[in-house]
């Protein structure tokens, strides 16, 4: 059986809020009550001399209106229809009616029922927002004189009495004035509190948000070390995958080593703390609140050194780029010059001299490349390549290196499909193949090269049967100048990582492998 779905809220009037319509409802209680009170009143003195003769079945037939009018406003009030303002005037006008009815069947009740149209006046002008107190108070004025008037005229009222009614008219316009003063002062408070709640709310989700966003974890905890926030970046910071609950949970219940940090941090301290997940600084700000509260800001020094090493690397790669292009025309120079000794050369001696000339050459000329490629890395032009396409490409790599035919032994399926630029994976697969056949034992099935698909992504492998890499040389490997090789440069793996990155692709070395094992993993296309 399902669950009964919410009620559905009540349709709100432009121009007022939920809490005019509570009023009015408040309002509507008191005349029920007071329509009860009448009621009653009717039934107990009907045949006494409190009313005028034959006056009291007049008496009794007003109250029961009031009392069926007042039970029909409760309907309008909760459906909110016809509009506010309506309702209310409908009210007042039933109130000042049937109450001028029954005072005109008794000279002794006129002048108390007189004071409950007062409270009418003063109710309806504190409801409604003081807009139309004055003109209830005019229709109540002109009632109670047309009413004192026909009493005259019948002859059970005195003239003396007009007084008595005018200073209760003037009442009911004084009453209606301070409502009208009272009840715009409090709109004008009303609407600057909702105001300052909405710029309140506004405040609290752009905060909400900020800290949600923040690369730092945040926690706020209370002088007694109980938690009263925890940011999503702070539990996973410090790896707390139980619940967080607010004014509840205890620091030291989620992470023991930070509670024992901040009872010993002063405030503005900062300290680092190691974590499963990495290294932490912690630094902790106080709060101005009599319960020693302080929020406590967690710092991945991972990031933070990342975004150092990224900072290097560009100031590193703009600075290469401007002696790259300052090397090659000697670098030409120097190279053409080799080639003129080695043609004039008359013994082994000058010939051999001239081959490190130019051997040395073609190595810079090399590194100059690679750096200068690094900083066109941006520049990505995708095009699509099929399984016939990677495998003339590694064709022509292979030929190029001077590697056997047999040396590679290729795998892949003939619908993969990606899309990658055509200089960057020529760029990458080459520096993978070379390093492959460099490290490999140079035998028949050293090299191989496999492609499997795993969901939106296609992961190429190279691996050869080499001796593999260290365990303390794999967290180098994608380091800029790092190389085992004293006739590398220490920038073929670290360029092929950020062209990879550049394509939306990921290279990243596979540990378990017999010899050295790189993967690619490529965006598939359809």
């Amino acid at each position: 059986m399902s669950a009964a779905a919410p009620p559905a809220p009540r349709p709100a009037t432009p121009g007022y809020y939920a809490s005019h319509w509570r009023s009015l409802d408040y309002f509507n209680l008191y005349r029920l009550t007071l329509a009860v009170a009448l009621v009653f009143t009717g039934l107990l003195f009907v045949d006494s001399d409190l009313f005028r003769a034959g006056a009291g079945e007049l008496f009794q037939a007003s109250a029961y209106a009031y009392l069926l009018l007042a039970a029909l406003f409760v309907l309008g009030i909760r459906a909110r229809w016809p509009g506010f303002q309506i309702q209310l005037t409908a009210h007042i006008t039933t109130d000042i009616v049937l109450i001028v009815l029954m005072m005109s069947t008794s000279e002794r009740l006129a002048g108390g029922m007189g004071l409950l149209l007062a409270i009418s006046i003063a109710s309806g002008g504190l409801v409604g927002s003081g807009r139309l107190a004055l003109l209830y108070a005019a229709m109540a004025s002109i009632a109670v004189l047309l009413q004192h008037s026909f009493s005259l005229l019948g002859g059970s009222a005195r003239h003396d009495s007009f007084f008595q009614t005018g200073l209760l008219s003037a009442g009911y316009f004084a009453i209606g004035w301070l409502a009208h003063a009272l009840t715009q002062r409090a709109l004008h408070s009303e609407t600057l509190a909702q105001r300052q709640a909405d710029e309140l709310a506004l405040l609290n989700r752009i905060n909400a948000l900020a800290i949600e966003s923040s690369p730092d974890g945040l926690l706020a905890v209370q002088g007694d070390g109980i938690v009263r926030h925890a940011s999503p970046r702070a539990l996973t910071l410090l790896g707390v995958s139980q619940a967080v609950t607010p004014g509840v949970t205890r620091l030291d219940a989620c992470s023991p080593d930070l509670a024992k940090l901040a009872e010993r941090l002063e405030p503005g301290e900062s300290s680092p703390l190691g974590t499963p997940g990495g290294q932490l600084r912690v630094r902790s700000i106080p709060l101005e609140a009599p319960e020693g509260s302080r929020v406590l800001v967690l710092e991945d020094q991972s990031q933070a050194e990342q975004a150092a090493q990224r900072l290097k690397l560009a100031a590193l790669g703009r600075l290469t780029a401007n002696i790259a292009h300052e090397i090659r025309n000697p670098l030409s120079a120097i190279s053409h010059a080799a080639q003129l000794l080695r043609e004039d050369a008359r013994d082994s001696a000058q010939t051999r001299l001239t081959d490190i000339i130019a051997n040395n050459t073609r190595r810079l000329d090399r590194l100059v490349e690679e750096v200068l490629s690094l900083n066109r890395r941006d520049r990505v032009n995708p095009v699509s390549f099929d399984a016939a396409a990677l495998e003339s490409l590694l064709d022509e790599l292979r030929q190029t290196e001077e590697i056997p035919a047999d040396a590679v032994i290729v795998s892949m399926p003939t619908s993969l499909h990606v899309q990658f630029d055509p200089d960057h994976l020529r760029q990458i697969m080459w520096n993978l193949l070379r390093n492959a056949w460099r490290f490999s034992r140079k035998q028949a099935g050293s090299i191989r090269v496999g492609a499997q698909t795993a969901g939106d992504t296609v992961q190429l492998e190279i691996e050869d049967d080499g001796p593999g890499v260290s365990a303390e040389h794999r967290g180098k490997l994608f380091e800029p100048f790092f190389t085992t090789d004293a006739q590398g440069t220490g920038l073929g793996l670290f360029l092929a990582r950020e062209l990879a990155e550049a394509n939306h692709a990921a290279l990243a070395y596979v540990p378990g492998s017999t010899g050295a094992c790189f993967r690619l993993g490529m965006p598939r296309s359809a």
